[in-house]
């Protein structure tokens, strides 16, 4: 039987990620998305779904999210690591990396359990093409942070008796100071 705790995260659209973050599981955070003048809006949303094909069949959980970057905002992909632990790390990081590069983007947002970092994946784009920046630890809910990824809730739906509300929820990265 769940816990009463248990059963109020169920609703929350954080509660899996920390959760995951709590027992050590890596995470990435890539889109396959450019911008419109590089691609069209058709080509985004073919590059999206063609992505998040090659992941499941990979064998990734994976959950839809928003992110926010340099002034703008794409869909992209949270994906977690397939177990806890530096192998299955390891993995995650260099799968999404070829992901990266395969989709031109310019970095992915990888996180080891503890910290993150920007792992640069085209030559053109901030950190540079193979270049790491470290970026601390991740924060949730703080709406002012200029880089951060947001998860929508699935639908508009009522919510079911005993349900806590799926409103937005947001996770950012802060440089280290």
């Amino acid at each position: 039987m769940k816990s009463f705790r248990e059963f109020l995260n169920e609703g929350n659209p954080l509660s899996r990620l920390h959760s995951h973050i709590k027992s050590g599981r890596h995470f990435a955070t890539l889109s396959a998305q450019r911008p419109v003048g590089e691609v069209t809006p058709e080509e985004n949303i073919k590059r999206h779904k063609e992505l998040k094909h090659k992941l499941s069949q990979q064998g990734y959980q994976t959950k839809e999210v928003e992110g926010h970057w340099e002034g703008g905002k794409e869909k992209s992909i949270l994906v977690y690591a397939k177990d806890t632990g530096e192998k299955s790390g390891r993995d995650l990081h260099r799968d999404m990396l070829q992901h990266g590069k395969d989709y031109n983007q310019d970095s992915i947002l990888y996180h080891n359990g503890h910290k993150a970092k920007i792992h640069g994946t085209n030559e053109i784009g901030y950190p540079g093409k193979n270049n790491t920046k470290q970026i601390g630890k991740i924060h949730f809910n703080r709406p002012e942070s200029e880089n951060q990824t947001e998860m929508k809730p699935k639908s508009n739906n009522p919510l079911k008796p005993g349900r806590t509300s799926k409103a937005n929820a947001r996770f950012d990265m802060s440089f280290k100071k």
